[in-house]
């Protein structure tokens, strides 16, 4: 659908409480056999994360993700009314009613409707990338200027370090790129960005939300872990828009993690 927007984002200040996050980090921290460190996952009967697909191992995400959703469900009972929200917050910051669109899931046996990134561990990566990974179902998509696809990330638990390098916190470039349109961002060495003109700073506060383009490249900024307050956690969920699937044969907001 034409109408969603591209090449922008949105910050929704305390969308989640402070309570409301602090229970949840609560929770999390004392169950880290199901949820483990994330880019590393243990294999908890919970660990279903996207990281598995970044990695290769479609196999474990498919295997787990099933459970993982009936446990957010019911050990995370507010998960299903923020789905619903963001979707409702994509159109109308497009223009449409919150309503123009129903918001279903991919597949609640093979793929999470959301999910943490819970970092324990140093984060020092400094990777500029778009989102694209679970789009790789329909790989013609990631080619297409026509598609329309959303990162939501809501901040849980911000590591210290943001205060002086603000460790942790994301920076996004305000320009599009398809797959095939990368070379443009990149300098030769294919990582770096060629120009810092667009880029934005996004702080993590906790409870705030981002919704931007998945299109856009991104990245988080590295932070060591050398007490517990340099741990973070963030709650995500991926959208896109999809005219027809054989699962969903008519027009939708598709949400998974």
């Amino acid at each position: 659908m034409k109408k969603l927007f591209t090449t922008d984002y949105f910050v929704k200040k305390e969308f989640l409480s402070t309570d409301l996050c602090a229970r949840w980090e609560k929770k999390i921290l004392a169950n880290l056999e199901l949820f483990g460190p994330d880019v590393e996952p243990q294999y908890g009967q919970m660990a279903a994360y996207y990281g598995m697909i970044e990695s290769g191992l479609n196999e474990s995400y498919y295997r787990f993700a099933e459970k993982h959703n009936k446990y957010l469900v019911k050990e995370f009972p507010e998960v299903t009314g923020i789905i619903k929200s963001l979707g409702e917050l994509i159109l109308e910051r497009s223009g449409l009613k919150p309503d123009a669109l129903p918001v279903v899931p991919r597949d609640k046996k093979y793929f999470l409707m959301a999910g943490f990134n819970l970092q324990l561990r140093t984060w020092t990566l400094y990777n500029i990338h778009t989102d694209t990974e679970g789009l790789l179902q329909y790989p013609e998509s990631i080619f297409n200027k026509n598609t329309r696809a959303y990162s939501c990330v809501i901040s849980i638990k911000r590591t210290a370090q943001y205060i002086k390098e603000r460790g942790g916190d994301l920076d996004i470039w305000k320009e599009r790129y398809l797959a095939d349109e990368l070379e443009k961002f990149y300098k030769s060495d294919g990582y770096s960005a060629k120009s810092l003109k667009n880029r934005e700073k996004i702080p993590y506060d906790v409870g705030n939300l981002v919704v931007f383009d998945s299109f856009m490249p991104h990245v988080v900024l590295p932070f060591d872990v050398k007490k517990n307050a340099d741990r973070r956690i963030s709650f995500v969920i991926h959208f896109n828009y999809r005219k027809h699937t054989e699962r969903n044969p008519f027009p939708h907001l598709e949400y998974w993690y």
